[in-house]
């Protein structure tokens, strides 16, 4: 093919007419594939109007009082960075969401919004989402399987206006997360009702909030905290996102709400923390590192150290026993290198090897199983290495049937081409589970029974039978088999998960599932059973009845005249928690009456990494503060060392009708005098003095601050000589009653730390 002369100038001078025509139509065939191929609307909001919703219109220089009048007193109004305010408008039914935030101006810089058949400059209600990035394009809330988009963040706002908003949010980023908090909320319930859910959750309060912002000074989090206490029971993370870049938008209420949507929890996580840890101020694209949590606030609570009963004693020294043998061969173990397997299974084709899993490591999960066995009172189970090379022909058996189409039960037909002596192997000591997990952790989660069933709970109660004397294990391709065998009499009456004794906190995995109690004698479940559960540590108490039973976040159901499951999804535990649970209405099988049962579990964790770096030290910025009444100041508290195990810190306040403190280190005047700040860590605890004025010494523009602002203020006045009385007292650092240069001099050196106090 010829190639074109090349263009002279825009005129196409050299080209003839038909040839001008021809390139003219080819662009306006380009044009016209590009609004094919690429995703744009045709009834976006042009010229100075900014966002519609509802039918009415808010434009570059609309008013929030405007605003107001169109869609009512706004719901949320917090302070926002760009130096205005933030405010949330929305109806009681949650049916549509307005977002706006404007500058100290009362100028719009931020609009969002979500349903209200909404139509704004770059994207609308029922858009599908294009996926397109550009600096401060703003982002959208769309569907994740059609794309169609049904909320929207955007900008009315130039370079200035962002270098503001991060200039301001560096400055105070405590008070703008907690303002987005408020606003997040109220997309979180937005998306729920759309949904046709509830959100109950609200924002975090104060206390867990400043709590966090504490944690975040010191180089940790909400999250890491109880991860290294033993709290995630109290703390549920719904994802975490590091490094974030703000290259689309800002933080917004519509990114950090929309992240919990499909995600629900009990109402007993009263708190949603949307968290966010600015990592990289300098860069153009500010970074950010995000944790969405649902809180109960219960893990702040004071525990009360309970005292264990005797034979709560032998039960926890002798499933101490049974964790000590199982970590010297898991130490053991971990020393060997390769797997589990002496000899590694083959189940892809015939003829099947069963293989074989290693004496140590049969050994060591049988001592595994004995904590918790010891820990409720029941006989040990003895390995048996001929039933564990049972179980393991049987796990590869069920393995080999899953993939090549057959039955994988308890009792499947034999397959063609399994030998006799394989299948007849594998199906010897017919009592058994079947469970998912390595040879270890198939213990777990049978003990934990989540499938199969869930309400009798039948392999968690093959591997706590008080009967069985011997076992064996096996394992293929994550498939466990557990097999079990003899039998003696007991004399236990209950067995109960979580244990009637030590309940391991190491054989939890993620939950525990149903609780369950069945009883072997003496005592019987009627209809009328219900079930009250108190942890003495906290005193919070639980009730299962057969009315708020509704298998939601209750679970209560009897089976047969022994076993009672049960289950409240509010219940939190931490390690050192004892419960009481009482069962109602059972019947006493010697006397024929009917009356409560009770019993106590002692959540126990075995597992020590010995890793924990206690606090030695906290490091003050300050010990001695002067603020006048109304004005606050935040002490910053570093523990030492830095990789302290335990980063959270208590602030107290001796009175706090002189002055407040936040769990940030924030301290407030409140009332002329002086008091003293307390801050605990672990073994270590500081003290701050706080004096509180009706005035602050010093600031005599009188914005509750002492800085350079007070010095230019204070040098200028001086200079006209319009020093007012007031102004005076406030400035007067030196206590001579007047205002001269030796109090700017005096002042200078506090601002510049030459002077710890004025």
């Amino acid at each position: 093919m010829a190639l074109l002369p090349p263009l002279k100038s825009s005129g196409f001078p050299c080209l003839s007419k038909f040839m001008k025509i021809k390139l003219i139509s080819i662009f306006l065939i380009i044009i016209l594939l590009s609004f094919v191929f690429i995703p744009t609307s045709n009834a976006l909001v042009t010229g100075n109007d900014l966002i519609k919703i509802n039918g009415k219109t808010i434009t570059k220089t609309t008013t929030i009082e405007q605003v107001n009048s169109m869609f009512g007193s706004p719901k949320i109004e917090t302070e926002s960075a760009f130096g205005g305010k933030g405010y949330s408008y929305y109806d009681d039914n949650y049916t549509y969401y307005l977002f706006l935030e404007t500058n100290e101006n009362g100028e719009i810089k931020s609009y969002g919004a979500i349903e209200g058949n909404f139509e704004a400059k770059k994207h609308q209600n029922g858009d599908i989402d294009d996926m397109r990035v550009s600096y401060l394009g703003g982002s959208v809330i769309s569907d994740f399987d059609t794309n169609v988009i049904y909320g929207t963040i955007e900008y009315n706002c130039n370079s200035n206006d962002v270098n503001t908003y991060w200039e301001n949010y560096k400055k105070d980023s405590s008070t703008y997360l907690y303002g987005l908090q408020k606003h997040s909320i109220a997309v979180s319930k937005v998306l729920a009702k759309r949904r046709g859910k509830e959100f109950p959750q609200t924002y975090a309060d104060e206390e867990v909030f400043y709590t966090s912002e504490q944690l975040k000074y010191n180089g940790s989090s909400l999250y890491e905290y109880a991860e290294n206490v033993g709290k995630t029971k109290a703390i549920y993370r719904i994802s975490s996102n590091k490094n974030k870049t703000f290259y689309e938008d800002l933080p917004n209420p519509m990114y950090l709400g929309s992240k919990t949507e499909n995600y629900s929890k009990p109402e007993n996580f009263k708190y949603m923390l949307y968290d966010m840890n600015v990592t990289d101020y300098e860069s153009s694209s500010k970074k950010a590192n995000f944790d969405f949590l649902f809180v109960d606030p219960s893990f702040l609570d004071e525990r009360e150290s309970v005292t264990l009963t005797d034979e709560e004693n032998s039960k926890l020294e002798a499933a101490k026993a049974e964790y000590e043998n199982y970590t010297e061969k898991a130490e053991e173990i971990n020393k060997i290198p390769g797997s589990f397997f002496e000899v590694e299974p083959q189940y892809s084709n015939l003829p099947l090897e069963a293989g074989k899993t290693k004496d140590i490591v049969l050994e060591a999960v049988t001592d595994f199983l004995n904590v918790a066995r010891a820990g409720i009172g029941v006989r040990t189970l003895s390995l048996n290495k001929d039933i564990a090379d049972a179980a393991q022909h049987k796990a590869t058996l069920v393995v080999y049937n899953n993939s090549h189409g057959y039955e994988g039960s308890h009792f499947p037909d034999q397959p063609e081409g399994v030998s006799d002596e394989f299948y007849n192997k594998a199906q010897s000591y017919m009592n058994e589970n079947l469970y998912g997990g390595d040879i270890q952790m198939s213990i777990v989660n049978a003990l934990n029974d989540g499938y199969g069933d869930p309400v009798e709970c039948g392999h968690r109660y093959n591997l706590l039978e008080p009967g069985y004397t011997e076992w064996g294990a096996g394992e293929a391709a994550g498939q466990g088999c557990h097999k079990f065998s003899g039998y003696e009499s007991f004399d236990n009456e209950l067995v109960a998960w979580p244990s009637n004794g030590i309940m391991p906190m190491d054989l939890i995995n993620y939950s525990i599932g149903n609780w369950t109690a069945r009883f072997y004698k003496n005592y019987s479940v009627t209809a009328d059973t219900e079930v009250t559960i108190e942890c003495l540590n906290t005193g919070a108490t639980y009730e299962i009845t057969k009315e708020n039973a509704n298998g939601n976040d209750k679970f209560l159901q009897t089976t047969g005249s022994r076993l009672i499951t049960f289950r409240d999804d509010n219940l939190t535990y931490e390690n050192g928690d004892v419960f009481k649970i009482t069962l109602h209405n059972m019947k006493n099988d010697v006397t024929g009456e009917i009356e409560d049962y009770t019993y106590r579990s002692v959540f126990y964790r075995f597992y020590d990494s010995g890793e924990e770096t206690n606090v030695t030290d906290i490091e003050l910025n300050k010990t001695n503060m002067e603020l006048s009444m109304g004005a606050s100041e935040r002490i910053l508290a570093k523990v030492v060392p830095d990789n302290a195990s335990n980063k959270l810190m208590r602030f107290t306040s001796q009175n706090e009708n002189i002055a407040k403190v936040r769990q940030d280190g924030t301290i407030i005047g409140v009332n002329s005098g002086t008091t003293t700040i307390t801050v605990v860590c672990g073994m270590v605890t500081k003290t701050i003095t706080v004096k509180v004025n009706e005035y602050l010494r010093g600031d005599i523009n009188n914005d509750g601050r002492l800085t350079v602002a007070d010095l230019t203020y204070g040098a200028r006045k001086l200079g006209e000589g319009t020093l007012t009385e007031e102004e005076i007292k406030r400035g007067d650092v030196t206590g001579e009653g007047r205002y001269t240069v030796a109090d700017l001099n005096r002042l200078s050196r506090y601002i510049g730390g030459v002077l710890e106090n004025l």
